[in-house]
């Protein structure tokens, strides 16, 4: 804003100076043609007083870089009515100079407000009416030696006219230009200003985009960091866990133990009493003893499961038979499974001695038959199968359950990617599943349809012997 107030300022200026050219000019051109009345008619005011407007107007064009814009336009404006008001009371309609009063509203706008050029002007035509009013009635008169038909009839009066409207026009031509320049210089300005603007406007909109894809990036990085260490500690917990649940199987395990060996031998020493001392009481107390001896024999089977599943953490690889630990692995499940769920069983002939860190499979096939019985929601069907496929071993474990979506299924061995509700499942057992396969070699991979069931398989390898 500053810089197009100074522009304006300096055009203004401009305008006055070289209107006080044009006018010293033209004017002292003029002046010295009206010399020529001076020798026709002799010595009359008016000459002295334009005489008096001519060096004014000389001495202000030569100091016009030292004096004030406010300045140079009153005083010109000064010496336009003094010029014009003076040839009236002189000369009446006959003064050619009449014509520069349409040059003060032009000079006033350059420095003063509306309303000041409003006053002076309205006191200027006031004036020249008055004047003129003063002719009518015969108290101002023009020189008595004019005679009007010779004045008419000669060139003189055509040529100060014509220098007269040339001194005007080329100021209104001046000040035309001028404005009309330095406000197209100005819009010009203004549109590269507007441009350099816009430019830095799109640059900088171009910058805070690009701040802000980094921005979100980072963002996006911080988020998958989080989300990252949530798992982790998801997984921390888990395994603290599971860790703590092998510890505490162990300990149920052997605390229940001891106690099946004093009735597994109280039941021995209470059958071989009887059929010392109470042989006709054998056939009626055999079905009592049976079945203490099955209920033993139960609970020694889960304990022994129990005891499997505990050593999940063992560093070192044993040999184990695959099918004995499925079946240990059943037998843990086995409350979940009577009444609703039937196990058909297809193991192979043979069987196969598998090396290896046998408490790591027993969590991986339990963490799948889990998975088979809970897609069961009433009654159903699991199988265990198992067979050769060249140099590898096929354990499949097949449901009738709900089955899973195509497009979620290759997902389902993803770290805490679950199918269940919220607060159901925490997405860890398959995906322990999946790595403790991987770590033995073995591959898992998944067969389902939605409402018909899913195939878990897992392929281990067998050796050169034909054992895993």
């Amino acid at each position: 804003m500053e810089r197009l107030i100074n522009t304006i300022a300096e055009a203004k200026i401009r305008i006055i100076d070289r209107s006080l050219i044009a006018s010293a000019a033209i004017g002292s051109a003029s002046y010295l043609l009206s010399l020529y009345r001076f020798f026709l008619q002799g010595f009359h005011i008016s000459f002295l007083i334009n005489l008096v407007i001519i060096i004014t107007v000389i001495i202000l064009t030569i100091m016009r870089n030292r004096l004030s814009l406010t300045f140079k336009t009153y005083v010109l404006i000064a010496l336009i009515l003094m010029l014009a008001l003076a040839d009236c009371i002189n000369y009446g309609l006959l003064s050619t100079a009449r014509v520069y009063l349409v040059l003060i509203p032009l000079f006033s706008i350059i420095s003063l407000s509306l309303r000041q050029t409003i006053v002076i002007f309205s006191g200027a035509l006031l004036t020249f009416l008055a004047i003129g009013f003063l002719h009518t009635k015969g108290i101002f008169s023009m020189p008595a030696d004019i005679e009007l038909t010779v004045y008419f009839k000669g060139f003189y009066p055509w040529l100060i006219r014509s220098l007269h409207y040339m001194l005007i026009a080329t100021i209104i031509l001046l000040v035309t230009r001028t404005f009309i320049s330095t406000y197209s210089a100005l819009i010009d300005d203004l549109e590269r200003v507007i441009k350099e603007r816009t430019d830095d406007l799109e640059a900088s909109n171009e910058e805070l985009m690009a701040t802000n894809e980094e921005i979100f990036g980072h963002r996006e990085a911080l988020q998958k960091a989080l989300s990252d260490l949530q798992n982790a500690q998801d997984q921390l917990v888990h395994s603290e866990k599971m860790a703590s649940l092998g510890v505490l199987t162990a300990g149920v395990a052997h605390e229940i133990n001891n106690p099946l060996n004093f009735i597994n031998g109280g039941i021995t020493g209470i059958e071989s009493y009887i059929k010392e001392n109470l042989p006709d009481h054998v056939q009626a107390l055999a079905p009592l003893v049976e079945g203490v001896q099955v209920g033993v024999k139960r609970a020694s089977d889960i304990v022994s499961s129990l005891g499997h599943y505990s050593r999940e953490g063992d560093a070192e690889s044993k040999t184990f038979d695959i099918h004995l630990l499925l079946d240990n692995c059943l037998i843990m499940l086995q409350h979940e499974l009577k009444h609703r769920i039937t196990i058909v069983k297809q193991y192979t002939g043979n069987s196969f001695i598998f090396a290896g860190r046998e408490g790591k499979l027993h969590q991986a096939f339990l963490n799948l038959l889990i998975n088979a019985v809970q897609s069961i929601a009433d009654r159903g069907t699991i199988t265990l199968s198992t067979k050769t496929n060249g140099d590898d071993l096929e354990i499949c474990i097949a449901d009738t359950g709900s089955g899973i979506d195509a497009e979620k299924l290759p997902r389902i061995t993803e770290p805490f990617f679950t199918t269940r509700e919220a607060g159901k499942g925490t997405g860890l057992g398959l995906w322990i599943t999946y790595n403790i396969i991987t770590d033995h070699k073995g591959k898992l991979r998944f067969v389902s349809q939605p409402g018909k069931g899913t195939q878990a398989i897992v392929t281990l390898p067998l050796n050169k012997k034909g054992k895993l």
